[in-house]
């Protein structure tokens, strides 16, 4: 138990001596001019195109599912097709 004690000690000591200042980016610091946040908003807005292209496509499909359906068969042939049978 001493020993687990005693590394885990050394262990935190050597992290506080080593340590460096950390610095935030300038996203972070609120800076609108930075490349690095203009970088960030162009990429938001590219996923947001993917994503609204994506959804955009399946509900278009679903759509074109459905006028497929409704428009090649009247559903009262249909029925009288199934009651010859």
């Amino acid at each position: 138990m001493k020993k687990i004690f005693f590394y885990s000690t050394l262990l935190i000591i050597t992290i506080q001596i080593m340590n460096e200042p950390l610095f935030a980016c300038p996203v972070c610091y609120g800076a609108p001019d930075s490349p690095i946040t203009e970088g960030m908003n162009k990429a938001i807005i590219a996923m947001l195109g993917i994503t609204g292209f994506v959804l955009t496509g399946i509900t278009s499909f679903f759509f074109m599912v459905r006028y497929k359906i409704k428009s090649s068969t009247p559903h009262s042939s249909f029925a009288e097709e199934k009651g010859n049978q």
